[in-house]
């Protein structure tokens, strides 16, 4: 069975999929694709202890972005995501 994607994953996986967008606000989260909606911004502040996110301020809120560089984090998560998604 297929379970669904959690809404912290869900923005990981918005961002891990677009690399063409660097940074990334919670705004990009509230319509569309990947609808996270209100919550988007507490689920991005989860997000910053992770080694491969890269923080910055802008205006009232913080934007997020992958550092590239560390690659084997990005696909431990990358794998991650796909196992959670098909199920175990």
């Amino acid at each position: 069975m297929k379970k669904t994607r959690t809404q912290r994953n869900t923005i990981l996986k918005a961002m891990i999929d677009n690399k063409f967008k660097k940074w990334w606000n919670p705004k990009d989260f509230q319509y569309g694709k990947y609808f996270v909606g209100y919550e988007a911004t507490a689920r991005m502040s989860e997000l910053i202890s992770l080694p491969f996110i890269e923080v910055r301020k802008n205006e009232r809120y913080r934007e997020l972005a992958i550092n590239w560089k560390m690659k084997k984090e990005i696909k431990k998560i990358r794998e991650m995501i796909k196992i959670q998604e098909e199920g175990e």
